[in-house]
């Protein structure tokens, strides 16, 4: 396989030619060997016929949509969203992702303030993502929390995939009236079959915890929605004013 010499704005790939000296546009295999386009007996690093915005790609084939959103590397996609950032090769950000990113190789962020991270070979494939629930508890009624704390952001499902998720979570929550914490650690699997989204199960692993938080508790429930979404929820108590942050880390594998 060719090295690259180099890549023009166009996303044009140029490879270095038999002496090691001068340029050549490469054969087929050559370029499929890196994962890009061959069309027209042309080596191209994106994609679609649609020329990117040299201006904010960094002249490497990056297609942005979208205010504040920024990439660095080759044939990375911004489809929608504000603030989101592609790092590296042909990863994707799109459907409800605002302020997230996207490094790696082939990596999707489709949530609010979602940071994934994959090096898979096929796109929409795999992936392992954090994501960070935010929220205040009142009273001793379950509680939904949302991304960021941004109301509506919630962790929704491609429903265009068939997929299953495996989450590790933290929870934990501070009562400032009493300086009193509760912490919890544990797991839990969902998937999405059969246009179907379902909890295969949920294990608390660990809870580490001041005597006054006993009744405080996180839960998870699989929401039939448009899309399907995996809600989160916390339980804190009467005349206690808590703040919640759970952070999940969820791997993800599917299928079309």
């Amino acid at each position: 396989m060719r090295k690259i010499s180099s890549i023009d704005k166009n996303g044009k790939v140029l490879f270095v030619d038999d002496k090691g000296t001068g340029t050549t546009d490469g054969s087929e295999q050559d370029c499929l060997g890196y994962g890009f386009k061959f069309r027209n007996s042309v080596c191209y690093c994106y994609d679609t016929t649609t020329k990117p915005d040299s201006d904010k790609n960094k002249a490497k084939g990056n297609i942005l949509k979208g205010d504040g959103n920024f990439a660095i590397g080759i044939g990375n996609k911004i489809t929608s969203g504000i603030n989101n950032v592609a790092l590296g090769f042909r990863n994707l950000i799109q459907r409800n992702a605002d302020h997230s990113i996207a490094i790696g190789k082939n990596a999707y962020a489709e949530n609010f303030g979602e940071i994934a991270f994959s090096s898979a070979k096929v796109p929409n494939r795999a992936k392992f993502s954090f994501y960070q629930f935010d929220g205040v508890t009142t009273n001793n009624t379950a509680t939904e929390l949302y991304l960021g704390g941004h109301s509506g952001a919630r962790f929704y499902i491609n429903e265009n995939y068939e997929s299953g998720f495996a989450i590790d979570y933290t929870a934990v929550a501070i009562n400032p009236s009493s300086n009193d914490i509760f912490t919890s650690y544990g797991h839990a699997t969902y998937k999405f079959t059969n246009s179907t989204l379902t909890e295969v199960g949920h294990e608390k692993s660990t809870t580490i915890r001041d005597s006054s938080t006993n009744h405080y508790d996180i839960d998870f429930a699989p929401i039939v929605n448009t899309p399907d979404y995996i809600e989160v929820k916390v339980t804190g108590d009467t005349g206690h004013t808590v703040y919640w942050t759970v952070d999940l880390k969820v791997t993800e594998v599917r299928y079309a």
